[in-house]
């Protein structure tokens, strides 16, 4: 007996696995959106920290310029002193944030490296299966035509059928 081969299954399998394809590639682009965005936001941050840091620089410099100073400073007031230990507090905090900023855009420009490569590889390995299963539903439909040529072989009036349905189907070079 010879059995027939389920050319509607994997064309199925195909069609789904087209769908899920074409599913992974909005949540790409979707995701592909909230990345844009956290992205805006933390250049907004890197901008804010770079001015902090010019900020910081020149404060650093005000502060080098003054303690190499020839003249000595008369005795500072307590209160000066005060001033003095609330901008230096001031200064660690901000240069402390700014690291703080540095190393979370770092982690954050490595999450986002890592995340394209893993949805590259996925895109790509559904590529590489929609391939492999629309040659799969190729060779199938090959040997279902080759089955039919053979039994029509064996059955004249499975020829006559095979014949009659060669002669209705006219060739789309879309389809073929």
């Amino acid at each position: 007996m010879i059995r027939a081969v389920d050319v509607e299954g994997t064309t199925g399998r195909s069609a789904e696995l087209t769908r899920s394809l074409e599913e992974f590639e909005a949540r790409l682009v979707e995701r592909e959106q909230v990345l844009d965005e956290k992205e805006f936001k933390l250049s907004e941050r890197q901008r804010e920290l770079a001015e902090s840091e010019a900020l910081l620089a020149a404060r650093g410099e005000l502060m080098a310029a003054r303690s190499r100073l020839k003249h000595p400073r008369p005795a500072l007031s307590q209160e000066e002193k005060e001033a003095i230990a609330r901008l230096k507090a001031e200064l660690d905090r901000q240069e402390a944030l700014l690291l703080e900023g540095k190393e979370a855009l770092r982690a954050r420009e490595t999450f986002l490296e890592q995340s394209e490569t893993k949805l590259f590889e996925k895109v790509q390995e559904h590529q590489e299966k929609e391939t492999e299963l629309d040659q799969r539903d190729e060779e199938l439909k090959s040997r279902e035509q080759e089955l039919r040529v053979r039994e029509g072989r064996l059955d004249p009036e499975k020829a006559a059928a095979l014949q009659a349905e060669a002669a209705s189907r006219r060739f789309d070079e879309f389809n073929e």
